[in-house]
């Protein structure tokens, strides 16, 4: 199922929208900023054309904000769905094989305070819930200081963003096309960053390994829209999660040097490669498991 993530402040550009949706066969659109309010009527044919889709939306507060989830009904079925401010979640089924999918439409506010909120609230929804887990959208947050370019770094955010990520077990294919999502200004004192993200669970990612997330130009608002193009690919290893925090924790060092000078054995470098990362995830489940 191809996902398209657009912050369009508002919804005059629908029709553009639409050529996008036909010409990258996506089958769920993540809209932020629609500025939809609640007496307003939008015809959503205008984005599907005449025939079978879902819609979920959350109204815009002021000037701003506005969710919007819609999906080709023939790849997805809705079953349920939690609205909030910031985010906007559609639960629901594969038409495919019947796996449970959450996909999560996220418009992040500004302050720090109401970010680590929302990252709390998220975290909630995603530890308790069951099937596989999307997030996807405006995070207004990075995650390293090179994501952003003529702007301020929060170190404190960012650490919140990271832990939020890694408390959700999720993670994130490598971003083609561009390496920033928002900009604005011009020239020399553009300002640039990452702030738009696809977030998967382990089991999306191990399902979908071979999937390519995709920064599209800049021409329908000054953010990127993210296309994630996914199929099914049931070969290789699983890949080998890492996460830097883990150094700070007492006797994980220790594990990764014992795991490597116990990993022995003869073959091409690329197998004992292999080897000694599979004596590194076993160590560190049993070290985890011990509850550290």
């Amino acid at each position: 199922m191809n996902c398209l993530s657009i912050n369009i402040r508002g919804l005059t550009v629908g029709g553009k929208v639409k050529e996008m949706i036909r010409k990258y066969g996506i089958d769920f659109v993540a809209i932020q900023e629609s500025l939809l309010k609640a007496d307003s009527r939008f015809d959503f044919d205008i984005l599907w054309g005449a025939g079978d889709y879902g819609v979920d939306s959350v109204c815009a507060g002021g000037r701003s904000g506005g969710l919007i989830n819609t999906w080709n009904v023939r790849k997805f079925i809705k079953v349920g769905s939690v609205e909030d401010r910031n985010f906007l979640i559609t639960r629901g089924t594969l038409v495919e094989d019947g796996s449970v999918l959450n996909l999560v439409n996220v418009y992040a506010p500004q302050k720090a305070n109401e970010k680590k909120a929302l990252w709390e609230r998220l975290i909630g929804f995603i530890q308790g819930g069951k099937g596989m887990w999307v997030c996807i959208g405006d995070f207004n947050s990075v995650r390293w200081k090179e994501e952003r370019k003529n702007s301020k770094f929060n170190k404190g955010m960012a650490n919140d963003f990271n832990w939020f990520i890694e408390e959700s077990n999720m993670q994130e294919y490598i971003m083609q096309g561009n390496k920033f999502t928002f900009s604005s200004g011009t020239g020399n004192e553009c300002k640039l960053s990452k702030i738009d993200r696809v977030l998967v669970c382990q089991e999306f990612f191990n399902r979908w390994s071979g999937a390519c997330l995709r920064a599209l130009p800049r021409v329908l608002s000054d953010h990127s829209p993210l296309l994630l193009s996914v199929h099914d690919s049931n070969f290789g290893a699983k890949p080998f999660k890492w996460f830097n925090s883990w150094l700070e924790r007492d006797g994980c060092e220790q594990v990764v040097i014992g795991a490597l000078q116990g990993s022995y054995g003869n073959g091409p470098a690329d197998v004992m490669l292999h080897r000694k990362l599979g004596a590194v995830r076993s160590g560190l489940r049993e070290w985890w498991k011990k509850g550290v």
